[in-house]
Order: C-alpha cells, then structure tokens, then sequence
C-alpha cells in the first residue's frame, strides 16, 4: 500500500515540474525579447533626435552626406626653407661656384673688400637676394677682429648712422642687412634701436644671426613694428660634410615643425659640396627653397635656434 501511493505522488509531481521548466522558459524568452527591444530603442531615438535641426522638432531632416574629396585636391602646406651664405666679397670664384646650384639663395656681402661690389652686382644680375653683411662688434674684438666699416658701442648715434651709411653704399642692390660677429653690439639696445631705425626708413630687412644668446635684435625690431628675422640653424660651425649633412637634415626637421627655416653657412669648400649634394634631393621630396624676404616679416623674431 505505501509503495503504491509512493508511485502515484510522485506521477503529479514529474508533471508539474515540467510544466513549470516550460512556463520558465517562456518567461526568459520574453524577457530577453523586452530587453532587446528596450535597447535597440535606447540606440534609435538619441540617432533619430541627431538629425532633427534645431527649431524643427517631430521632423526628421534628410542626413547630411560628407562631400568626397579628390585626394589630389587636398593642399599639403610646404616645407620652406631659406639659406644665406655669409661673407661674401673676398673671392669672387666660390660665389660663381655658388651660382650653380640648382636653388636661389641669399648672398650676404661684407662692404669694403675687393670683390664686395662685384659679389653684389652678379648676385643682383643672377635675381639673387643681396645682403650687407654688416661688421659689429664682437665680444673681445681685439681677438676677433670684425673688420672695415664695424659699428661699435662706444659709438655715438651720430657715427653709428654714418658708418652704417658708409657700408650700405659699399654694397649696391641690398634688400636687408645681417650681422657679421656682432655679439656685443646686438646685445646693445640703444646700437640696435640706431640700427633698426635705419633699416625703417630705408626699407630694409633685419636678419639675426643670433651669435650671442643675449641679442636684443629680434625681440627689439618686433616691439618697433619692422620687419626682420632670426638665423635658426647654422650649417658649418665644424667644417665636417658629416656634420653640415646632419644641420641640413636638421633644417628641414625645423621647417617641418614650424612651417619654415632659415639657415646661415658660409662659402666652405665642405658646404658648397653638401649644398650640391643635398639640395635637389630636398627640392624632389617636396621642400622649396624661398627667398629669403618671403620668410620675413614683423611677427618672425621669436623662433627656435639651434648652433
């Protein structure tokens, strides 16, 4: 009698469980239907309320398509550099050799020396750049000596503008002056005011060399509103192929970061070598070489310089 009834209880119950694993079942599956549901609305409404414009409420605007762009119409702003060679009026023949390089560059002319006049008119003929490379006093000039025609801090204004005037008409076709040595005088505020005043009312450029960290020419010319500029790199402090090759390689790393550079060598054998070598490489990856009175202007004085 007990196993029977045993065997019928337990008939109802198998029964019942498997009623309620199947409800289970249901109930999961309707909740999970409720939950994706719930979701794909949570992602639809917020992109539906997206391109509703503002003021337009209930109406859905039509999605904007981004415009496709050739790839050939997108403008790559270039790399520009310029470079000066300083201390020309010595010797004619490198400035000849100069000449056939396949850029234009910037001829800085010291006044007074025998081919000072001729280096100035076959650069102006060429449509060369043409500088006074303007002798100022170093910082022992007794050791260096920065030859005829130096503007000095003893000077008085009065002589400062006369000796600058005796230099600028040594050197025909100037559109700027830059310093020769001259880590003295650029640090002195009144000689460059002398200077810069000068460079005003003759419509002449002021290029930095920077020989001295302490030069006011820069941040003075800004504050006076005239056009000027900074040296950024020089390429032959060592006259190793080696070294002139990496200050190369360096000014362009500066163009890059900046958008442009200027460069100051000077007619070494080593340099005019590693210009011929590297300069139409330079031009066939994309980098111009300017004139130099494109890359100055009254906001230029402030930039980063490298020895």
């Amino acid at each position: 009698m007990t196993k029977k009834r045993r065997k019928r209880s337990s008939r109802p119950k198998s029964g019942a469980k498997g009623l309620l694993t199947v409800t289970g079942k249901i109930l999961i599956a309707a909740l999970a239907i409720s939950i994706l549901t719930a979701l794909s609305v949570l992602y639809v409404v917020p992109a539906l309320r997206d391109v509703v414009p503002t003021g337009e409420v209930g109406t859905v605007a039509k999605p904007q398509v981004p415009e496709v762009v050739e790839k050939s119409e997108v403008s790559v702003a270039p790399l520009r550099i310029a470079i000066v060679i300083d201390d020309f009026g010595y010797d004619i023949k490198r400035l000849r050799r100069l000449f056939e390089l396949d850029a234009e560059l910037a001829v800085a002319v010291l006044p007074h020396l025998r081919y000072s006049k001729a280096s100035a008119e076959e650069a102006h003929q060429r449509g060369w750049e043409v500088l006074l490379h303007l002798p100022m006093e170093p910082e022992n000039s007794a050791v260096n000596n920065p030859g005829q025609g130096a503007l000095y801090t003893s000077m008085d204004s009065a002589e400062l503008q006369q000796t600058l005037s005796f230099d600028l008409d040594n050197v025909p076709h100037v559109t700027g002056v830059n310093n020769h040595m001259g880590s003295k005088a650029t640090a002195d505020e009144r000689l460059m005011r002398v200077v810069l005043e000068a460079m005003d009312e003759r419509g002449l450029f002021f290029l930095d060399s920077r020989t001295s960290a302490k030069s006011v020419a820069g941040s003075l010319a800004a504050s006076m509103g005239i056009r000027g500029g900074v040296r950024n790199i020089f390429l032959d402090n060592t006259r190793d192929r080696d070294y002139i090759r990496g200050q190369v390689d360096e000014l362009v790393r500066m163009a890059r970061r900046t958008g442009s550079a200027i460069a100051i060598g000077h007619p070494y054998t080593e340099t005019l070598d590693v210009l011929e070598e590297m300069l139409p490489q330079l031009i066939k990856n994309g980098v111009e070489v300017v004139r130099l009175s494109d890359l100055i202007d009254t906001d230029r004085h402030v930039v980063e310089t490298v020895r």
